[in-house]
């Protein structure tokens, strides 16, 4: 780990590991020769895959949606699925300005692969799956969208106008929040790799976590209630604590259990679960305490 100044803040960077990336779902593909790209975007495949991906990887939850495209893809952008060796990612951006980026229309929930995923999170709870939804955060939802070189520039240039694209994302990751707790789901994570400290830079780092981050998170714990638990990637814990607006927390519970299992037990005990990066399916706690944060008021 590597600390970074930006500001008045330190905000540590956290190296993503070879155990902290899903290979399983590739080995799934694979193993099960599930057809591409029917497995993204059919609500029977998706179903079977997700649950023969628990199944393999020992889980305590079925993972959806399997990869971070999903949200772009539901604002227009262009994804290639990919095939048994590559997940989907970003095809050429459909924005080439910030002003595109602002005039883009908002996330469709009701076709597609977003409706279908959602269907299948509402089949899995019905079936008395737990289900884990992958929330994607900006810098990886626009990384589908637009080269992400006119955002970082926009941080640092013109930051009045990215305060009111990130206002906009907000306001599409809290309404989809909201669809996925309609939809039964009781556990969410939410990472955001395409914005760290190390593509940011410190100061731009700290500048999303007060605009951003912070008051994004306090606004989803509203939507998450008593009924929810959020996953946080380290590097967004890292960003929180390094900016003074994270307070470190434990949440007991019984016993040993892996930290999938802790963090399925935390619902409704603790809002953020976040001790380490969530794809680490085998790592056990042994000392019956599981980290949490919460979100301090931001004076920014």
């Amino acid at each position: 780990m590597r600390q970074k100044r930006g500001g008045n803040s330190m905000i540590q960077d956290y190296e993503c590991r070879p155990e902290d990336s899903d290979h399983g779902m590739l080995e799934v593909i694979r193993t099960y020769q599930l057809p591409v790209p029917e497995i993204y975007v059919k609500m029977e495949e998706i179903l079977r895959f997700a649950k023969l991906e628990k199944e393999q990887n020992r889980k305590p939850f079925c993972t959806i949606p399997f990869d971070h495209t999903l949200e772009a893809g539901a604002m227009g952008g262009n994804v290639r699925y990919g095939n048994e060796t590559a997940g989907p990612r970003a095809e050429k951006p459909i924005c080439q300005s910030l002003e595109e980026l602002k005039a883009i229309s908002g996330m469709d929930f009701d076709s597609g692969r977003m409706k279908e995923t959602l269907d299948v999170c509402r089949e899995l709870r019905k079936q008395g799956e737990e289900v884990l939804f992958q929330m994607s955060g900006p810098l990886t939802i626009w990384n589908t969208l637009i080269d992400v070189k006119h955002i970082l520039k926009g941080i640092r240039k013109t930051p009045d106008q990215m305060e009111e694209i990130f206002g906009m994302i907000e306001t599409e990751m809290l309404r989809l929040l909201v669809e996925v707790k309609k939809a039964g789901v009781r556990l969410v994570s939410y990472a955001d790799s395409a914005g760290s400290v190390r593509i940011l830079g410190p100061k731009s780092m700290e500048w999303m976590t007060r605009t951003f981050t912070a008051p994004f998170l306090k606004k989803a714990a509203d939507i998450l209630g008593d009924d929810m638990a959020m996953i946080l990637c380290p590097k967004t814990v890292f960003a929180l604590i390094g900016t003074d607006l994270g307070k470190r927390g434990e949440c007991p519970f019984p016993g040993e259990m892996t930290y999938q299992e802790a963090c399925v037990c935390a619902i409704g005990k603790a809002q953020f679960p976040s001790q380490m990066c969530i794809n680490r399916s085998g790592t056990k706690i042994t000392n019956g305490k599981l980290m949490t944060i919460e979100i301090k008021e931001s004076h920014a």
